[in-house]
């Protein structure tokens, strides 16, 4: 079937493409050709050019001299894009990606936690209250599902990156907060009380303290409490 996409907007191609790659719907080992796309979306070769540079770059398929554009394994993509992780989400694949945070989580934030004890500054803990006040504020008013939450919590664990001072884990924000997001999306329908407001409280009160190992354990606990929260949304899943 013919698809209509406006001639200078390549980017459709890459969001259709990448959905279907994600999905399954395009197979692993699928080998597309520049004439074959330009029929389907009724593009210039130039349009199709741009929209699978883009794909390539994101690791979902590959130029194969003489032969035509494969599609790769999901081990090669970059599944830190936030555009990969869109379609995986699109695709049902949400609940994965929880997991496979909920362990890259427990390596490092603790000791994130540990060094923003030690380093924060004063603009530091005013950001960390102020993401606990829109927290509390959205739990309270709105209830749990509110959207403000989870906006809040970004807000949180970027402030902890920050409050490091450490500029290569201020940089993990970008990395990691876009799975953040899908994360906190899928599993506030999940969460019915406030004791994640508990833990991440004792968070932010150990820092302001600059007690590294409370702030290592309340930390540890957080991501406990998270990782329950989303063992819940797994069993719903299945």
């Amino acid at each position: 079937m013919k698809i209509s996409v406006a001639r200078n907007l390549p980017a459709q191609i890459v969001q259709t493409l990448g959905n279907q790659i994600a999905s399954g719907e395009i197979p692993v080992g699928t080998v597309v050709t520049s004439n074959f796309l330009e029929m389907k979306f009724g593009v210039s070769r130039t349009v199709v050019r741009e929209g699978l540079k883009v794909l390539h770059d994101k690791g979902l398929t590959k130029a194969r001299t003489k032969v035509g554009t494969i599609v790769l394994e999901r081990s090669q993509w970059n599944l830190l894009d936030p555009d990969v992780i869109s379609w995986l989400q699109n695709a049902g694949l949400g609940p994965e990606l929880v997991r496979d945070l909920e362990e890259v989580r427990a390596s490092y934030e603790p000791w994130v936690a540990r060094i923003a004890a030690k380093r924060r500054g004063t603009r530091d803990i005013n950001a960390l209250n102020m993401a606990m006040k829109t927290m509390a504020d959205a739990f309270y008013n709105e209830g749990s599902d509110s959207s403000k939450i989870g906006e809040a919590d970004l807000i949180f664990h970027q402030a902890l990156l920050d409050a490091t001072q450490n500029e290569l884990m201020k940089r993990m924000g970008l990395l990691f907060i876009p799975l953040l997001k899908i994360r906190d999306e899928l599993v506030r329908h999940v969460i019915t009380d406030g004791e994640f407001l508990i833990t991440h409280r004792a968070v932010v009160d150990a820092i302001i303290d600059e007690d590294a190992d409370a702030a290592e354990l309340a930390m540890k606990a957080l991501l406990g409490d998270a990782n329950r929260a989303s063992n819940s949304l797994r069993k719903r899943e299945k």
